[in-house]
């Protein structure tokens, strides 16, 4: 019985960082995928918009999320991008 609990205080102590240190990793790339998503703008608009949004007129500007931020550009209420 000692030995089975041995063991299992091994075992979570030895997966229980690894699975944390991943799930740190994860959320750090969805972060960087989200900077570099691609979004469209319009001439005339101050928000950006994924493809498909009802609001994106014919004038639609292909760029990043990073980009249409540093530009002042916000995020559309409607598809939130």
């Amino acid at each position: 019985m000692r030995k089975r609990i041995l063991y299992l205080f091994l075992v979570f102590g030895l997966l229980l960082p690894a699975a944390s240190d991943m799930q740190g990793r994860a959320a750090a790339y969805t972060v960087v995928e989200q900077k570099d998503a691609t979004v469209y703008i319009t001439k005339s608009g101050e928000k950006y918009h994924k493809a498909g949004c009802r609001y994106l007129s014919k004038s639609q500007i292909k760029t990043t999320k990073k980009e249409a931020v540093k530009n002042g550009y916000g995020a559309c209420k409607v598809c939130k991008p």
